[in-house]
């Protein structure tokens, strides 16, 4: 963008100073045009070096910043997970990288991720809501309780969360677990790897980058409520995104802007950052002592990270 716009410049003044020339021939401004070309590129290659070097030094700033929080908390979340396991489950269209940067904090931790579920764009369009309703009362199980006034994406949640989560420690699958995850496996609306042999009792759900043109808030809200249902069937829940997912057309925009989902569920908008995969472990310890909080930097309710002291206390 930089480079680009400062040719666009140069250009228009080539312009500028060739009609001045074509206007004035050889009068007594002879030699003028010449000397404005020469002195705007002049400015444009300062300004462009200018540019640079700023770009250079905020990159090395980043590289800096990202180093220095990696080695100052080395070791602050080393087995605040132990014992735990932890399934990832990730939003349509959710980064490969930014899953693996999160598992890879997690594992730091102690934790074991039992599986990583993908939510397939189907299970959230709109064309589909006919489809959703009759599969979670196809697969409702015995033990599932539905809240008296939950709908039928939280409901959804749960089912999803009864296949692979539970609130207890050290639970494993059973048939109910294969039953569900073969009916949404089926329907194309999750898919399992590996399949896990035991159910995990935390999970972080990763978000999406906002799509382009960015979609309304309310857009997201049966994701809301399924990343709801799935809190209620887990022994707590982290929500993790980018800044970009906590802005305007961000699945944590939408979630943080329900009272509701916010008294149950976690969320960290820098997951992209060292410091905000170390918030995640923190908040999960959290969350295992039931609690909720909103953290990171973009219009973050409950600041950068749980309390040090909570932290150290958990």
């Amino acid at each position: 963008m930089i480079d680009f716009r400062y040719h666009i410049v140069s250009i228009v003044a080539i312009f500028f100073a060739l009609g001045a020339g074509v206007v004035l021939g050889a009068g007594p401004l002879k030699g003028t045009a010449s000397q404005v070309v020469a002195d705007q590129a002049e400015r444009d290659r300062q300004a462009l070096e200018q540019a640079r070097a700023d770009a250079i030094q905020a990159k090395s700033l980043d590289k800096y910043r990202d180093d220095y929080v990696a080695k100052v908390t080395a070791g602050l979340t080393d087995a605040k997970l132990a014992s735990r396991k932890i399934a990832i489950v990730t939003m349509p269209n959710a980064d490969g990288d930014l899953t693996n940067s999160v598992q890879d904090s997690l594992e730091n931790a102690g934790a074991q991720v039992t599986t990583r579920v993908a939510l397939d764009s189907k299970l959230f369009d709109p064309g589909q809501r006919q489809l959703i309703e009759p599969l979670v009362n196809e697969l409702v199980t015995s033990d599932i309780t539905f809240p008296a006034d939950s709908n039928t994406y939280q409901r959804a949640g749960q089912i999803l969360a009864r296949s692979v989560l539970t609130k207890e420690l050290n639970k494993p699958a059973d048939g109910e677990s294969t039953k569900i995850l073969s009916g949404l496996s089926d329907s194309k609306l999750v898919s399992v790897k590996p399949t896990p042999k035991d159910r995990a009792d935390l999970v972080v759900v990763v978000a999406a980058k906002p799509p382009t043109p960015l979609p309304d808030n309310s857009s997201y809200t049966d994701s809301v409520d399924f990343i709801e249902g799935l809190d209620l069937g887990s022994a707590g829940s982290v929500v993790a995104g980018t800044p970009e997912s906590a802005q305007n057309g961000g699945l944590l925009k939408a979630l943080r802007g329900d009272s509701d989902a916010t008294k149950i569920v976690s969320s960290v908008d820098v997951a992209n950052m060292p410091s905000g995969q170390a918030t995640i472990v923190f908040a999960l310890v959290e969350q295992a002592g039931g609690k909720a909080g909103q953290y990171g930097g973009v219009d973050a309710k409950n600041g950068v990270a749980p309390s040090a002291v909570q932290a150290k206390e958990n």
